[in-house]
């Protein structure tokens, strides 16, 4: 219950920075994207992908890591066109 709420806690200061630094305006944006998309990056190389590897047939993981990487290529495009 502990680490829950310490998920809500970083969830909530996430919100509240990002208000924050709404009216800053590009500088904002030009460290808040990049440590979002690494943080997701992150956890889905390090917690996501062992996983896939080891409990499925290797079709599904082939197709699950292309999700993935689709995943990451859409966060790239909204970064871009954003």
């Amino acid at each position: 219950m502990s680490l829950q709420l310490l998920t809500a806690v970083g969830a909530v200061a996430g919100t509240v920075c990002s208000l924050l630094a709404e009216g800053v305006g590009e500088a904002a944006t030009a460290w808040i994207l990049p440590f979002t998309a690494g943080g997701f990056i992150y956890i889905a190389t390090v917690s996501v992908i062992p996983e896939l590897l080891h409990d499925s047939k290797p079709v599904q993981s082939l197709l699950e890591i292309l999700a993935l990487l689709f995943g990451v290529a859409m966060m790239v495009l909204i970064a871009e066109y954003e």
